[in-house]
């Protein structure tokens, strides 16, 4: 990594041990050298990570908004590198002038979106938990309303405590084979070591790191009761889940421990894996058995308000019902609901859905019918709103699973 004027090169991997450097070049082009045009060059760059890349683009909405810097981008050589800049909304939080939004919203994950009001954090929160949701590992209840409690928390540290205009910047990464996911909030606002000085003064950044994901722990009592760190920490060492913090001239990690920084990340950055693979692991580990109060999606959105039944509009829980992809999905997502709720029968509502391809139908319902059997798929899954045509379309491709399915026995 290197500076040219203006111009920031980031080359190589971009990572948790690397992107202060990259933090210290920006300050350096702007803050020392008075540059408002910076070129932030990451066509050398082999690698990067949601973490450090929030971190960067805090830092860069901070020094647009109060001294009027102007960011160019220039997107990495490497081909796939160069597409995930743009599908991860990188490229556009950088350089918004350049780049637009990005389209790309699976399910599945949610690329780096910007909060600044409860309003946004709750519907954060939302798309957060609904694509846990749509994963294809096994989730229990507990696990997904703890996972819910965790990035509740951790977005609502930055509204309360950051002091930033910017608000915060998040991005959710899943890992179903390892049946892990891995959020990341950044913030380019006071940082913690700042914030908890505020009522304990003349400690280190680094003892200010230790003291803030101990229970208990805040600084201000009207403003939260100082879990939320705290029990985050908790839950990202089930298992092989992960947890790491870089504020001020420090940082901790389940990784390293505790260490002092040379170089200072002005706000915090928080990067969390959860290991969901245990049962009720997760909600364990938030407070030995506490019934910690938690808003719960699943309840607010699926649970039918007078009757024990799931409601499953597909409209709102397919991205899409003329692929493949978007059918496992749904499915998945369908699943996971039946699991947490083993004697509800769902409503599955096709309302506003006038054409499916044969292939979502398939890998939907079809798949599901052989994966639950007849006799519970009967019993459990009730057809609504479905048309003519797209009835037509379901009943073959469960019928086609059907007979696939006897010919293999």
């Amino acid at each position: 990594m290197d500076r040219d004027g203006g111009r920031v090169r980031i080359a190589g991997d971009l990572n948790l041990g690397s992107f202060r450097r990259v933090l210290a070049a920006v300050h350096q082009v702007t803050s020392d050298k008075g540059f408002t045009d910076i070129t932030l060059d990451f066509s050398g760059t082999t690698s990067a990570f949601p973490g450090p890349m929030l971190a960067v683009l805090a830092a860069c909405a901070r020094l647009r908004d109060e001294q009027d810097a102007n960011f160019s981008l220039i997107r990495p050589a490497d081909r796939r590198l160069r597409r995930l800049f743009f599908n991860a909304n990188w490229a556009h939080m950088a350089a918004p002038q350049k780049f637009e939004r990005s389209t790309w919203e699976p399910t599945h994950v949610m690329p780096a979106r910007r909060f600044t009001s409860p309003a946004e954090q709750d519907d954060i929160v939302n798309r957060i938990v609904d694509a846990v949701l749509s994963s294809p590992a096994d989730l229990t209840r507990p696990n997904l309303a703890a996972f819910e409690w965790t990035v509740n928390e951790i977005t609502d540290n930055v509204l309360q405590h950051a002091d930033s205009a910017q608000g915060g910047v998040v991005q959710l990464s899943q890992y179903p084979k390892k049946q892990q996911v891995e959020f990341v909030v950044a913030d380019a606002g006071q940082g913690i070591p700042e914030t908890m000085r505020t009522t304990r003064a003349g400690m280190s950044d680094a003892e200010a790191l230790d003291l803030s994901i101990e229970r208990g722990i805040t600084r201000d009592k009207d403003l939260g009761q100082g879990n939320g760190l705290f029990g985050t920490h908790q839950v990202s060492r089930v298992g092989t889940g992960r947890f790491a913090i870089h504020s001020g001239y420090a940082s901790i990690g389940s990784d390293f421990g505790t260490r002092e920084e040379t170089i200072p990340v002005v706000g915090t950055l928080v990067v969390v894996r959860l290991d969901y693979s245990d049962p009720e692991a997760l909600w364990r580990a938030l407070g030995a058995g506490d019934r910690l109060d938690t808003g719960d999606y699943v309840e607010n959105r699926y649970e039918d308000k007078t009757d024990d039944v799931l409601n499953f509009v597909v409209r709102h829980e397919a991205g899409s019902v003329g692929s493949r992809s978007a059918g496992r999905l749904a499915r998945a997502k369908l699943e996971n609901l039946m699991s947490m709720y083993p004697g509800y029968p769902a409503n599955v509502d096709f309302d506003g859905i006038s054409v499916v391809s044969s292939s979502f139908a398939d890998e939907f319902l079809g798949k599901l019918f052989v994966r639950i059997g007849a006799l519970r798929f009967m019993s459990a899954i009730r057809l609504r709103g479905v048309g003519p045509s797209v009835q037509s379309v379901l009943d073959r491709a469960i019928l086609q699973r059907a007979h696939q399915e006897a010919e293999d026995r």
